[in-house]
């Protein structure tokens, strides 16, 4: 008896094909929409990817071949990502069920044919990517069905006929972004465009153009045109000035043109705003006509081998707004070399060899943006930033500097935004303060910081944004009132820090016990809504209550700590709004549940690295708004599924890494994976058991847990004890008694359930009411109606006519069995297996039983055994009726059969059966 009840229950448990989770892919923690499958094992299109996806990548797989199936049911899909595979064939009408995609992405794949109808459904797509693949043809209808298409990639193929590409584009009038780079173009011509074009934006890098030529207006909206990377030189021929009139933005980075190829090209231009002349052999004719342009506002000359700037190379550029000289290797800038430039807004001079802040960018009172990045500047004069009222972004990340004194910022008052990252900074200047009345970013990470005096931010008070991170120094001391006069300060990051106060400067030491209890002076920061801090085991030891208090509208809390001792119950008392907390990198910590409790609007748990050997504290962690929880890379070997039914709106689950143990201690849990349809389990085809040995490495969701239930014999016993006695008694029952026990339900069911019909006193208005099935439809429409109310006068009741719209189905048979004097079943073999029709039959037999009235026909349109009916017509033989009609035995004598029907209808009449009903015997 044991192995059928082992039987029994694995046919009861849920199906894997349920399990939510997903084999090869992952749904984004943040958005359930956004499913992953970057798996490079993968070989086909997986058939699990939830059918509410928006957005699916499937990137990077060895996925050679594109099934008509592959997609079936994705009807909400956006975004496909099939970008970095194999895939060399697509099928016709793949795509035919994807109506929502917006965008599709094939880029670095293998194809080398586009059919006709290979992108069929598309009808929607606005963005195609089909770059880096080996496409030499793409038939004349391939881009037919993609009627709103704007954006078109076809960068690194073997396309070789501009005449040929113009044809096929011309399928899609809303086109305005075309790249051809990369492509074997020898020629651009405007005889190969039969008609204008709306593009805007062309890109011909990368090809072997040796001929541009344009004697007609075919691109009248062009505003990008990208020309970089050839080499050969090019023959530019553009008759009218006006061909180009919408032309703002011009790349010639990377090109080998000779110098009277350049000239053309200028000469062609009257509106361009924005060139970029990158790493070209630059002289001094070549800007004169690069800048002769009066509508340029942006040059690019970055990359370009200038060592020196002298003070006439951009003489005739005085019209420029955005220079870019980033990446010359530039050591010096003539004093005047810039000051020609009286309209220059934004100067990029990243990754120069420079040592100072030259001197020519002094008073050039229209900068509002100065990168000085990647350069090698130690020290910043008093007088290096002078006359630069305007400047709002300054970037000197990536230098040498060691300290600020506040004098060099005293002309930038307008100043937001200061970058001064991955330097040498020891301190703040804290004996005057840096002033930056407006200040809103300040980014001071990675440097060598070890302590911050008080007020030293307190003249930024528009500060949002600060940056303290560094992983360069051992630890950052604060002083009480660090952060005073911060109040609108939003994000703060800053690590590693020591949580105990130093003293103000000339104040002896203070107690461990002082210290703490001044936490809150430090963090008293009210509008504060993301905090980012690091804490080292050998600066603390334990976290007080107080270590959070003032922060009172946080919402984001990331705490990575080497060591925690006793967290303080009360810690997060302070912060009732708090929505995202990620505590990660500890190695003794034991969390009690006390500690979570405040945290009631809590949406995001992230305790992943922790070393957390159980999760039972989340169990009375009054976490009830919690979403998504990450456990990853911890010491859990045994879950209790219980904790899950404490976290009801938990919708994201992650315990990869986790050592599981594969026994019956998680045999509940392996089954709450399994079943359960709200919460989804990332990553759990492939949680893997660490012990017992014998089981190492083995997927813990194939673990076999059948003999969890099997452990004890006695139980094992009572159970098919049971099961057998469940079984003999039925089959006993419904062998002697199985039509006095039918008839005595049946009559129980009529007095407690359907007598109240019979009360409500219901006019019979309805001669008949006719219960069909809908594949008898046919007949009754051909036959029955024709003859029963064209030609006898019977008012029927049929439930597609005289059904009242917006009732229930139920109430609706109800209804119009008990204001009909008789039901009329049409029996079929469709019939007996319809759910309403057995209910609409089993409802007219209630009243039959209620009523003691023969109000109950049936009339058979084909031969049926008694093996196929149900229980409801075998009880009619039971009560003895005698009004059964066959349509299959009347044969040649329908108007026989007919009067008997009308006979039946009649009240009161019974007729004996031209068809005795089928018997069980």
């Amino acid at each position: 008896m044991e192995p059928l009840f082992s039987l029994l229950f694995l046919l009861l448990l849920p199906r894997p094909s349920w399990l939510y989770s997903l084999h090869n892919c992952s749904i984004d923690s943040t958005d359930p929409q956004k499913i992953d499958c970057n798996v490079h094992e993968l070989y086909r299109i997986p058939s699990d990817v939830p059918k509410s996806a928006k957005y699916l990548s499937v990137s990077n797989t060895n996925i050679q071949l594109i099934r008509q199936s592959d997609f079936s049911g994705l009807t909400e899909l956006q975004t496909l990502d099939l970008s970095r595979n194999q895939i060399s064939l697509i099928e016709d009408a793949v795509f035919s069920h994807l109506s929502s995609l917006t965008e599709l992405n094939l880029y670095l794949n293998r194809l080398t044919n586009l059919t006709d109808h290979m992108f069929t459904g598309l009808s929607n797509l606005t963005v195609l990517r089909l770059d880096y693949n080996n496409i030499s043809h793409i038939s004349e209808l391939a881009f037919a069905p993609l009627i709103k298409l704007q954006e078109l990639r076809l960068w690194g193929n073997l396309l070789s006929s501009i005449s040929d590409i113009v044809k096929i584009v011309s399928l899609c009038p809303l086109l305005t972004f075309l790249d051809l780079s990369k492509n074997p173009l020898t020629s651009f011509e405007s005889e190969q465009v039969p008609f204008p074009l709306n593009i805007t934006e062309l890109h011909l890098s990368l090809t072997p153009l040796r001929r541009f030529s344009l004697h007609s207006d075919v691109f009248p909206r062009l505003q990008t045109l990208r020309l970089s990377d050839i080499n050969t030189d090019l023959q530019w021929d553009v008759s009218d000035k006006a061909f180009l009139k919408s032309l703002r933005t011009l790349d010639l980075s990377e090109t080998g043109f000779s110098v009277e190829t350049y000239q053309l090209i200028f000469q062609s231009l009257e509106s361009l705003e924005k060139l970029s002349l990158s790493n070209v052999d630059l002289n001094r004719g070549l800007l004169d006509g690069a800048c002769g342009i009066q509508t340029l506002q942006t040059l690019d000359l970055s990359l370009n081998h200038i060592f020196v700037l002298n003070d006439s190379l951009l003489l005739s550029c005085s019209n420029v707004t955005e220079l870019d000289l980033s990446g010359n290797s530039l050591k010096d800038l003539g004093p005047s070399s810039l000051q020609m430039l009286t309209r220059l807004s934004r100067l990029d001079l990243r990754m120069n060899s420079l040592t100072e802040v030259p001197l020519t960018i002094r008073n050039m009172s229209s900068l509002t943006s100065l990168s000085l990045s990647g350069n090698s500047i130690s020290k910043l004069r008093c007088l290096d930033f002078s006359g630069l009222h305007r400047l709002k972004v300054l970037d000197l990340s990536y230098n040498e500097l060691t300290n600020l004194n506040s004098c060099v910022f005293q002309d930038l008052q307008s100043l937001q935004e200061l970058y001064i990252e991955r330097n040498k900074i020891h301190y703040f200047d804290d004996r005057f303060g840096i002033t930056l009345p407006n200040l809103l970013v300040l980014d001071a990470s990675e440097n060598n910081i070890e302590e911050l005096q008080t007020g030293v931010f307190r003249n930024m008070m528009c500060l949002t944004d600060l940056n303290l991170d560094s992983e360069s120094v051992e630890v950052m001391l604060l002083t009480e009132g660090t952060f005073d006069g911060l109040t609108d300060l939003r994000t703060l990051s800053m690590s590693p820090i020591a949580c105990y106060i130093s003293p103000p400067a000339g104040v002896g030491p203070q107690s461990s016990s002082r210290g703490r209890s001044q936490l809150q002076q430090v963090f008293n920061l009210p509008s504060l809504q993301t905090l980012k801090i690091t804490v080292f085991e050998t600066h603390f030891t334990d976290w007080t209550k107080d270590l959070l208090q003032g922060l009172d509208n946080l919402k984001v809390l990331f705490i990575k700590s080497s060591f925690i001792e006793s967290p303080d119950s009360k810690m997060f008392h302070h912060t009732p709004h708090l929505l995202n907390l990620e505590i990660r990198n500890t190695d003794e910590w034991l969390p009690g549940p006390e500690l979570f409790q405040p945290l009631t609007v809590l949406q995001t748990l992230d305790l992943s690295e922790n070393h957390l050997k159980s999760v039972d504290f989340l169990f009375e962690a009054n976490l009830t708004q919690l979403q998504t929880l990450k456990l990853q890379k911890n010491d859990v070997s045994v879950i209790n599924e219980r904790v899950f039914e404490a976290l009801p709106s938990l919708r994201y689950l992650d315990l990869s890494d986790n050592p599981f143990v594969c026994n019956c201690s998680n045999a509940d849990f392996i089954h709450w994976v399994i079943r359960n349809k709200q919460v989804y389990v990332n990553g759990a085809y492939q949680y893997r058991c660490e012990s017992p040995p014998s089981h190492q490495g083995v997927l813990l969701l194939e673990f076999d847990t059948r003999w969890c239930w099997e452990s004890v014999g006695f139980f094992c016993f009572i159970c098919s004890s049971a099961l057998v006695l469940l079984t003999l008694l039925p089959t006993f029952l419904h062998h002697f008694l199985r039509l006095h026990l039918l008839y005595g339900f049946y009559l129980l069911r009529a007095f407690l359930y359907h007598r109240q019909q019979r009360g409500r006193g219901c006019a019979e208005i309805y001669d008949a009411f006719v219960s069909y099935n809908v594949h008898d439809e046919e007949w009754v429409y051909r036959e029955l109606l024709p003859e029963l109310e064209g030609r006898q006068g019977w008012k029927l009741c049929l439930h597609h006519r005289d059904f009242e719209p917006g009732k229930a189905i139920m109430e609706n048979i109800v209804d119009a069995i008990y204001s009909s004097r008789k039901t009329l079943c049409v029996i079929s073999h469709q019939y007996l297996l319809s759910e309403w029709c057995s209910r609409e039959i089993q409802m007219a037999s209630f009243r039959l039983l209620d009523e003691q009235k023969d109000v109950l026909i049936l009339l058979f349109l084909e031969e049926l055994s008694s093996n196929q009916l149900s229980p409801f017509f075998r009880m009619r033989k039971l009560m003895r009726s005698r009004t059964y009609l066959s349509w299959s035995g009347a044969r040649g004598h329908r108007g026989l059969f007919w009067e008997r029907v009308r006979h039946a209808l009649q009240s009161g009449a019974q007729l004996p059966a031209d068809d005795p009903l089928p018997t069980d015997e």
